[in-house]
């Protein structure tokens, strides 16, 4: 029997490596009936729609909160924080939760689904156009469709 040659394989590994580009992924989703990209590095999770518990008097963007997997996550209709012009439509069979990243919130964010997933080079990321609630656009198959500047959810 050969024996294995550790290193070769790891010197093929890094040749591969080495002549990669850099990619940045987007998955398109749809809130509040509009089309947006948001970005795969700010998704912590998708998940199916959970129970919700209601908060009383909270601001009229929390819909309520969930318990994912031991955790409390605070769900917003991102509608009313993007300020956007449709309504929130009832939850289907592709109803998903985002949840985002962040070091101490747990916040996700209710989408009427998650379609597919973009994949551009870093290099061809689109300038940040100074937006509140967009860093930009991107040309997709699709047309060009709005980046979600994710930070503006958890202010």
């Amino acid at each position: 029997m050969a024996e294995l040659n550790l290193q070769a394989i790891q010197d093929a590994k890094d040749a591969i490596n080495e002549n990669k580009i850099a990619h940045t992924e987007y998955m398109r989703v749809v809130m509040n009936g509009e089309v947006s990209l948001v970005p795969v590095s700010a998704v912590l999770s998708v998940v199916r729609p959970v129970a919700l518990t209601p908060v009383p008097m909270a601001p009229d963007h929390l819909i309520g909160l969930a318990n994912i997997r031991g955790q409390i996550f605070c769900i917003i209709n991102p509608g009313k924080v993007l300020k956007l012009s449709g309504k929130l439509k009832e939850k289907s069979s592709d109803t998903r939760f985002l949840l985002l990243r962040h070091e101490r919130i747990h916040l996700g964010i209710w989408v009427e689904s998650v379609s597919d997933l973009h994949s551009i080079p870093t290099s061809e990321e689109p300038a940040d156009s100074g937006g509140k609630y967009e860093q930009g656009n991107l040309t997709t198959a699709y047309g060009d469709l709005p980046v979600l500047r994710v930070s503006v959810l958890f202010d």
